[in-house]
């Protein structure tokens, strides 16, 4: 199998599993709170960006990246998708979106650099998930632990896979709702 099936599999796995431990601290950055509704809320793409800074204070974009969940995940002009996928969001559903950006994985990560989820096109300013690129890579891969902002109801992950040929693939797998994944005790 190839290292990003493999990784695709794994991090599937850990989705729907969960995980105990947190890669960053998040807190939000805009005081607003989400007004969707719920399912409406879950049925909206949300906008992606990697960003210049962390969580705690975001700079401007610097990778635009394919938007977030329903069907037209793949409709943001700004990113070069290599594979977007989306489900029905219901609780606990992942929504998904994959971006291939034109930087190599190391750069991002030495460049302090945050992933951030927004509620929707007309709602950019709301933040619904955030995490911060750091850590190492391991095989050329780097997962970012997604934490909800906002009451948001939503957490995740991203991985980050070096292509080896200067350009980094950035898949989301974002959730909403009861079955999310563990976040950290306050």
């Amino acid at each position: 199998m190839s290292k990003r099936l493999i990784a695709g599999m794994a991090l599937m796995t850990t989705v729907l599993v969960g995980t105990g431990g947190v890669i960053s601290s998040v807190s939000a950055q805009d005081s607003a709170t989400p007004t969707m509704a719920g399912q409406a809320m879950q049925n909206t793409p949300h906008p992606a960006h990697i960003h210049a800074g962390t969580c705690d204070a975001l700079g401007d974009v610097v990778f635009p990246l394919t938007d977030v969940g329903a069907d037209n995940s793949m409709a943001t002009p700004m990113a070069t998708p290599s594979l977007a996928m989306s489900s029905t969001p219901e609780a606990g559903t992942t929504q998904q979106s994959t971006t291939t950006v034109d930087a190599a994985l190391d750069d991002i990560i030495s460049g302090g650099h945050a992933i951030n989820v927004h509620e929707s096109a007309d709602r950019i300013d709301v933040y619904i998930a955030c995490g911060d690129i750091t850590g190492e890579a391991t095989g050329g891969m780097l997962t970012v632990e997604l934490q909800e902002l906002n009451s948001s109801g939503f957490t995740g992950q991203a991985m980050l896979t070096d292509n080896g040929d200067g350009t980094t693939t950035v898949e989301i797998h974002l959730m909403h709702g009861e079955s999310n994944m563990a976040t950290p005790a306050a």
